[in-house]
């Protein structure tokens, strides 16, 4: 009988610790998971084993997670062919998770690739061991999450004793023993901090003054021994630490505060100040944004998908947007609707409608209000209306729906117009207010509302300015200057004149046919 040469099996071996404690000793946990692989392979030997000499070790690395040098090292030999089985010491030692687990697994059947771990007995290869694996990788994902319940509770309730639980100690204090102890040489500098900021107000302004006066972080070694700090306050660290209430000797977990067993470094009166102010600064801020960006939140088009805010400069000159998410996220937008909407001429219209629909609600609905009205709705504040009256906006190719609820507009009514309504006023659920879209001569896009009540003051300023343009142009030119003059007294071209001329005609007769 021939003889038949046994075909090679290359095993590779995984080895992993979930610290590194312990790591530099001469013969470590790695070392023994791994000698450990090496005895079952070499028990194999007959059926070809053998274990290549790539290494690898996965030192202080959790089995939660897939970010393991190590593995991903593993992985790209496994894809290049180079690994038939792979050796681990138990099963966890490769992951604690299922879902993770089930992605290796498709990675390890795809390149024919086994999975043996030599203390517990199966094999990939069958149903039975598969659901073995899955029932041993439930028992260890259930077992890390339990540990983790465990380590949070432990710390939960060591932060009710006011015990510091780990992290970079805030400037001026120092970790003894799980407990913070004030470092006098920078308590001087936390307190001028302080007191900078509520001299200035904005943290912006305090990071300037630090910046200029040249203090910077202390210089720093980490607990791994790694230097850190030397470098200017950040916003977001002055932000941090002007917020933190470990100076007023408590500890903060989540939402809850405790005292703390530390001293305190700013007296309890100057920190709450400093709260307050930078809550007033934070509502200045939101304020200044909602109004920045009026229909924020509100804008939708037709299939659900909403318009975020958004801006671009030219110059010295700022542009506002309303932009579909779906361009932001590279996806096909509905065909026929414009994807970016202008904000000043879209929030214009909406306003402009709005206040014409209250002007006729009302006055078809309280006695004697007609007058009042027409001379003074311009009173009724844009920001009001919309943040009061509208709760969304549906964009469509030709018309916007606006949702409505009158539930406030008493109360914007007796504040904007002095004028107290004696019953509960109905309004429609929906506003449609119909809409063209055509490019600007600046290329921008321009809304105007389709509708046929058109009035010559809800143009857009550009073209009201040209209009006006136009028609005194005009006038001159019919009393007997020539285009070449007028062009030249107001510095600009013969051609922009006549064409403003020509263009004041077509204006007024669709505004006044």
């Amino acid at each position: 009988m021939p003889y038949e040469k046994t075909k090679t099996i290359n095993c590779a071996i995984y080895t992993r610790k979930s610290t590194d404690e312990g790591l530099e000793m001469d013969f470590n946990t790695l070392d023994a998971q791994r000698e450990a692989c090496e005895a079952y392979i070499a028990s194999q030997r007959g059926e070809g084993w053998r274990a290549i000499k790539q290494k690898y070790d996965d030192g202080g690395f959790s089995g939660g997670s897939m970010e393991r040098p190590a593995l991903k090292r593993l992985m790209q030999d496994i894809k290049a062919g180079q690994v038939d089985i792979v050796v681990v010491y138990k099963i966890d030692r490769l992951t604690r998770s299922l879902i993770d687990f089930a992605k290796l697994v498709d990675v390890f059947d795809a390149h024919n690739v086994t999975f043996v771990s030599v203390t517990q007995s199966f094999n990939t290869t069958t149903s039975m061991g598969r659901l073995t694996l899955n029932v041993l990788l439930s028992f260890a994902q259930f077992e890390r999450e339990v540990t983790g319940e465990r380590i949070r509770d432990k710390i939960a309730a060591s932060k009710k004793r006011g015990m510091w639980m780990g992290g970079v100690p805030p400037l001026g204090y120092k970790i003894v023993d799980r407990h913070l102890e004030v470092q006098q040489g920078e308590v001087a500098q936390v307190r001028n901090i302080f007191k900078t900021y509520l001299e200035l107000g904005a943290v912006k302004e305090l990071k300037k003054m630090l910046d200029k006066n040249g203090i910077k972080s202390p210089d720093r070694i980490s607990a791994n021994g790694n230097p850190y700090g030397g470098k200017p306050f950040s916003r977001g660290a002055l932000y941090a630490m002007l917020k933190t209430p470990a100076y007023i000797g408590k500890v903060k977990h989540k939402s809850k505060v405790y005292q703390g067993t530390h001293e305190p470094i700013i007296d309890e009166a100057t920190w709450h100040e400093v709260q307050n102010r930078l809550d007033e600064n934070t509502q200045i801020r939101t304020g200044r944004l909602e109004s920045l960006y009026l229909l924020r939140g509100l804008l939708f088009d037709v299939d659900g998908t909403p318009y975020s805010p958004t801006h671009t400069k030219k110059g010295s000159l700022k542009y506002r947007y309303y932009i579909s998410q779906n361009l932001l996220q590279f996806k096909e937008h509905p065909k026929g609707l414009i994807a970016r909407l202008p904000a000043g001429e879209v929030e214009e219209v909406i306003i402009i409608n709005l206040r014409k629909y209250l002007a006729r609600v009302l006055a078809q609905q309280v006695d004697g209000a007609s007058q009042y009205l027409s001379q003074n709705m311009d009173k009724l504040e844009g920001a009001a209306l919309v943040r009061g009256l509208v709760t969304r906006i549906n964009v469509g190719p030709e018309e916007m729906v606006l949702n409505l609820d009158g539930s406030r507009l008493s109360e914007i009514v007796r504040s904007s117009l002095d004028l107290t309504l004696s019953g509960q006023i109905q309004l429609d659920k929906h506003l449609t207010i119909p809409y063209v879209v055509k490019q600007g001569r600046n290329g921008s896009l321009i809304i105007n509302p389709e509708s046929k009540e058109l009035e010559l003051f809800d143009m857009p300023k550009d073209e009201l300015k040209r209009l006006v343009q136009g028609v005194v142009w005009r006038d001159r030119h019919f009393n007997g200057e020539t285009l070449t003059a007028i062009a030249e007294d107001e510095n600009y071209s013969e051609s922009y004149v006549r064409h403003s001329i020509n263009k004041s005609f077509d204006t007024l007769t669709k505004y006044f046919q």
